[in-house]
């Protein structure tokens, strides 16, 4: 299994995935539609960053041949294109630039794993910031998606009272997932579960408000 296949898979990681989750969601309940796009602009920056880092390494890089760091260089600098188109203000742009954005981070990552060489990368630490900034995006992606659904009609008073139930859901569900972190490493797959299977009615019930 590569490096950050086996990132994603620890236990640390899936929870750190399920938590960014559930900011997300709280913060599409909590900001209009304008906050929350720029709230996906900014994670789409921050993994930028962390791409220019990378490219400067490859450049210094001595471990690595001249067609190993061109190749690494060329997904890297369709990924940071990709990454840094401007904001979509309909479904349809937005699900097309998604869909790009992670199918070049895919492709970065293959060759990234398969090229890149030297104690930066080898050490770790480029890719537990590359898991935890696309794991980020991911959740600003899947959460703001459905306010570009159409919205329908509804109550201000009902819309509210739905808002503020959903909030204490994300709440109590953050609470859980805190205390769940400390719990023992034997329990992790039930636990991990456990908590997917809270979040996902949570995320449910976000759908149907927006709908």
């Amino acid at each position: 299994m590569s490096r950050i296949k086996e990132l994603r898979a620890s236990f640390d990681k899936k929870l750190d995935a399920l938590e960014h989750q559930a900011l997300a969601f709280e913060a599409q309940l909590t900001q209009t539609k304008d906050q929350a796009q720029q709230r996906l602009e900014q994670r789409k920056q921050q993994l930028r960053d962390l791409l220019k880092q990378v490219q400067s390494d490859v450049q210094k890089s001595k471990e690595m041949a001249e067609q190993a760091k061109t190749e690494v260089q060329a997904k890297l600098e369709h990924l940071q294109v990709q990454l840094a188109l401007g904001k979509a203000d309909a479904r349809d742009t937005f699900e097309e630039q998604r869909t790009k954005i992670l199918k070049a981070l895919n492709e970065f990552e293959f060759i990234a794993e398969q090229k890149l060489k030297g104690a930066g990368f080898e050490s770790g630490k480029i890719w537990e910031d590359l898991v935890g900034r696309t794991s980020r995006l991911e959740a600003e992606f899947e959460a703001i998606k459905d306010r570009f659904e159409s919205e329908k009609a509804k109550q201000q008073v009902t819309l509210e009272w739905k808002k503020e139930e959903l909030l204490t859901k994300l709440v109590l569900f953050k609470d859980q997932l805190n205390a769940k972190r400390v719990a023992v490493q034997a329990k992790a797959d039930v636990i991990e579960t456990d908590l997917r299977q809270g979040l996902d009615q949570i995320k449910a019930g976000v759908r149907k408000f927006f709908e």
